[in-house]
């Protein structure tokens, strides 16, 4: 027994005075394990060497981190012994924070027992993604719940006209306005697995609940809890203030601010990690994350590969939450595509059944989009042709002309429409996709818009931009697919980013149709009216409608928008009915966010109509303005383009060139040589 004593004294005295010291101070008191701020990163990671005893309870680490917000899928991943404690996740920056703000937040892991060991120990933290700046790593011989003193909080959320539990999303903010990490997530089990239960998603400061009551615990202090579900919904503002170890409760009500009765809520460009082997959410994450935003249509678009939700869906309890597609994202080194339906026991389009590589080898889009057509896909969509940057996106590789929609090389433009709204276009303005999109409308490309989300992760909510498909039901229940794809092919469709359009003509016709505005005799009105409905939410603000008769504003007026306070107005247009067939498109404008939790409302809300044709020549058919310039031009004889001039001053003197900016165009870009080209 002296020899065991003696052994032990002679080991301690190894470790040095500081380890007998630790060893005999109470729980409460710490270890210092670095006090200066550490980099790492692509090329570095980090080791911790310390001595300690064995720990025969938990006890805890904490540390400051700053980390870049990354879209990737790895994480830093933090050891102690080889044993993983869990990951640091990125601090999604937050409409609304304090802008003097360093960017560090204090994070804390709980340590098993028996983790520590008697002597050297080695802290490490690994995965070499973007950078990390850690700093006062602390060892804190007492449970994490008491190192950072964890107060519980349960939420639920329910309808505010059912009075039931309804799936929303929940931001949770300190008093500087930053997201916070989320600890002892009720039913989420440890700390370690990315995906530790089919029925949470969570991240620093945002928790997606399907209403019935959810508990997770933070750090004591001040907080407020934001509560919303997508732009259909208002939203509630809750400051709590937590203390630790005591327990606290809400029932928070959300109500229903914008009716889109007979269109649904899609979002056509969705990805996953599994799926699309980046990113950072697991399928059952992705189901929620959808739920919680109202998004009734989901389809899904993993990176070459086909995904299907319904396979989740049971598991995560959404299966009535809305109508999932398998779909897929052809990915390429010059486009990436939104092909669907298609069926996930298939070969994938442009390879073989099962994951593809991330970039297809194959740059033809004619052979691509054929051969997504064979595998059963109904439609297909230009994703963000803007990105990575204009410079390097399909259009301009294509030498797009932004005026005339002619292109000096590449292939037929023969999907069915493109994301005219994106949160992955990068463009200097509001405008600038939209001005390219009624370019192509008026050289008679039959292009639908589209708006997506390109989700990749739970802090980028999904439905953001969205498409409002019309429907001739409500019920997510009875939505088959064909009405789906129907909206997509024949543009029934309204593009939004937080505000809710549709444009109707005649209080009879809406966006995708053809209005014959000739009577009986083909004589037609001098003006027609035109009403668009604008609808959006308390917390956005709609602020200019504008309206296009082939691309050329004829109409525009301020929305009357009541801060706080949900939209919901008629604006009529007197529209001039013009000699020759045209197509009307309506553009609203509205503020960015201010709520804590948005990606992409931070730019500007917006929405977008797809075009009502107007046929006015009473022949049953839309023609183009550029349709028109090519008739204008056969009728003065003139198919061999070799005016003299006289034939050019007699042209040009036609009452429709003079009225219609776009027919003058192509006018003109037909009849010079070498430009009429794809």
């Amino acid at each position: 027994m002296q020899g065991f004593v003696l052994k032990n004294i002679l080991l301690l005295a190894t470790l040095g005075i500081s380890v007998l010291a630790h060893a005999a101070q109470e729980p409460s008191e710490a270890i210092v394990l670095d006090s200066t701020a550490q980099e790492i990163g692509l090329e570095s990671e980090y080791e911790k060497t310390f001595e300690a005893v064995a720990n025969e309870a938990e006890c805890s680490l904490i540390l400051e981190q700053r980390m870049q917000d990354p879209a990737g899928a790895r994480l830093w991943r933090v050891t102690l012994n080889g044993k993983p404690l869990g990951n640091l996740e990125t601090h999604a920056p937050q409409n609304g924070s304090d802008p003097s703000d360093d960017g560090f937040h204090r994070v804390g892991f709980a340590i098993p027992p028996d983790t520590l060991e008697t002597g050297t120990n080695e802290l490490e933290i690994t995965g070499r993604v973007l950078p990390l700046v850690i700093r006062n790593l602390v060892l804190k011989f007492c449970p994490l719940k008491e190192a950072l003193a964890l107060g519980a909080v349960t939420v639920r959320v329910l309808d505010g006209e059912t009075k039931s539990p309804i799936a929303a999303r929940i931001v949770i903010v300190d008093k500087k306005g930053r997201v916070t990490k989320l600890y002892e997530v009720a039913g989420a089990g440890n700390a370690t697995s990315r995906s530790p239960a089919p029925d949470k998603a969570y991240r620093p400061g945002f928790f997606y609940t399907l209403g019935g009551g959810d508990s997770f615990s933070l750090p004591a202090g001040e907080y407020t809890l934001y509560v919303t579900r997508g732009m259909e919904w208002g939203f509630v503002k809750q400051p709590i203030v937590v203390y630790a170890d005591q327990p606290q409760s809400h029932t928070l009500v959300i109500n229903r601010e914008v009716d889109t009765t007979g269109f649904v809520a899609c979002d056509s460009h969705l990805h996953t990690l599994p799926g699309s082997g980046h990113g950072s959410i697991s399928y059952e994450e992705r189901m929620l994350t959808i739920a919680g935003e109202g998004v009734e249509v989901a389809i899904a678009t993993d990176h070459n590969h086909v995904s299907d939700y319904r396979l989740y869906q049971p598991l995560t309890g959404t299966v009535d939450h809305f109508h999932a597609v398998a779909g897929d994202e052809v990915t390429t080194h010059n486009g990436h595509f939104t092909a669907f339906p298609l069926d996930p026991r298939n070969a994938v389009p442009g390879g073989v059944r099962g994951r593809n590589p991330l970039l297809l080898e194959e740059r033809d889009w004619a052979k691509l989009i054929a051969d997504m057509r064979q595998k059963g896909a109904d439609v297909v969509l230009l994703n963000h042709p803007y990105w990575p940057t204009i410079a390097e996106g399909p259009f301009a590789v294509f030498r797009f002309d932004r005026q005339t929609a002619g292109r000096r090389t590449g292939p037929e433009f023969n999907f069915n429409g493109w994301e005219v709204v994106s949160a992955a276009n990068v463009v200097p303005d509001p405008f600038y996709a939209l001005e390219d999109w009624l370019a192509m409308l008026n050289r008679g490309l039959n292009m639908t818009a589209v708006g997506a989300s390109d989700s990749h992760r739970v802090v980028d909510p999904v439905g953001q931009p969205r498409s409002y498909l019309e429907s001739p039901t409500d019920d997510v229940s009875q939505l088959k697919q064909e009405d789906i794809c129907r909206a997509f092919i024949e543009g029934r469709i309204s593009v939004a980013a937080g505000i809710f359009a549709k444009l109707t003509v005649e209080q009879e016709y809406t966006m995708g149709d053809l209005v014959p505005v000739a009577d009986q005799e083909d004589i037609a009105p001098k003006s027609i009216k035109a009403v668009l409905h604008v609808a959006a939410p308390s917390w956005i603000r709609p602020r200019d409608a504008i309206v296009y008769l082939n691309g050329t504003k004829v109409g525009q007026q301020a929305v009357n928008a009541v801060p706080g306070k949900p939209t919901d107005q008629n604006l009529e247009f007197s529209i001039g009915v013009p000699s020759h067939d045209a197509h009307l498109v309506a553009f609203v404008l509205g503020d960015k966010i201010e709520l804590p939790g948005w990606t992409y409302y931070d730019r500007v809300t917006r929405a977008v109509t797809n075009p009502i044709y107007l046929d006015v020549d009473g022949n049953n058919q839309y023609s183009s303005p550029r349709d028109t310039a090519a008739h204008l031009i056969a009728e003065h004889g003139l198919a061999d383009r070799n005016l003299s001039d006289d034939q050019q001053r007699a042209l040009f003197a036609t009452g429709i060139i003079n009225a219609d900016e776009a027919v003058q165009l192509h006018v003109k870009d037909l009849l010079t040589a070498g430009k009429d080209a794809k």
